[in-house]
């Protein structure tokens, strides 16, 4: 399966070329206001490239909106062992976190009738632990062989903690295991660090204004929909692929209730 997109070519074929096994680049940052297309090709479009023509390599995709930093963490973890890829170290390190039992702090318990409301806290602190993680995770890809991983990340504009983390302590952490690529997504992403600079790519992606791209979409889809009108959507959209989408999509479903209605 091809996921089509609206004029991602120059794009694509980057993403090709930074997974080559020879490139120096194993970060591919991907900037661009929202609805340009960025979520569409970390969670769509580059994952079906992978399987097509990257077969030596694992993947995983990360969100941003929904994962912070544990979270991340588990979700590498339960995501490449469903692919078969076991981690040792991190799977030590996470059973023995996760089992921890709650320290009951006394002091700020409180009688409410006969219930007793108790505040437990892990002593665990949440960075600490992520740190520890992070390293044993670092060790067991270190180790991995016969395979590579490639890593997406999406929304890392987010979340200030997370980003923060992300940024400065998971990729400058991994960076340097060179069967591991990243593509991390945002509308806006911090300078990268000093540690990884010259293993990184900066690609922004804008408003497309051909005209020609959204009248071949729409055909590539099968709709048959005078050039005209998907001139004026493209004009409506402000040339923004996402927007497009969306009014495109609502259109041609206008268009089939109204096919199935006159039959």
């Amino acid at each position: 399966m091809t996921h089509i997109t609206i004029n991602a070519h120059s794009i694509i074929k980057q993403f090709h070329d930074f997974m080559k096994p020879d490139s120096d680049i194993r970060v591919l940052r991907l900037t661009g206001k929202p609805k340009m297309g960025k979520t569409y090709l970390l969670t769509k479009v580059f994952p079906e490239e992978l399987r097509q023509h990257h077969q030596d390599y694992y993947s995983t995709v990360l969100d941003c909106n929904i994962q912070k930093i544990i979270g991340i963490l588990e979700h590498i973890y339960f995501d490449l062992l469903s692919q078969n890829l076991t981690l040792p170290k991190f799977s030590a390190a996470y059973q023995e976190w996760n089992n921890a039992k709650p320290v009951v702090d006394i002091s700020k318990t409180t009688l409410i009738g006969t219930h007793v409301n108790i505040t437990a806290n892990r002593t665990d602190d949440i960075w600490h632990m992520a740190k520890n993680l992070t390293e044993k995770l670092f060790i067991d890809l270190n180790n991995v062989r016969g395979k590579k991983l490639l890593i997406l990340v999406d929304a890392v504009d987010n979340d200030s903690d997370t980003q923060k983390w992300l940024m400065e302590t998971f990729l400058v952490q991994l960076i340097h295991i060179k069967h591991l690529r990243f593509v991390v997504a945002g509308r806006s992403l911090p300078e990268a660090s000093s540690n990884y600079l010259a293993y990184c790519c900066d690609c922004e992606l804008k408003k497309v204004e051909e005209k020609e791209e959204y009248i071949s979409y729409s055909k590539k889809l099968g709709f048959q929909i005078e050039e005209k009108i998907i001139e004026a959507f493209a004009q409506g959209s402000g040339y923004t692929p996402g927007i497009f989408h969306d009014i495109f999509k609502n259109y041609s479903n206008c268009l089939s209730k109204s096919t199935i209605g006159k039959q």
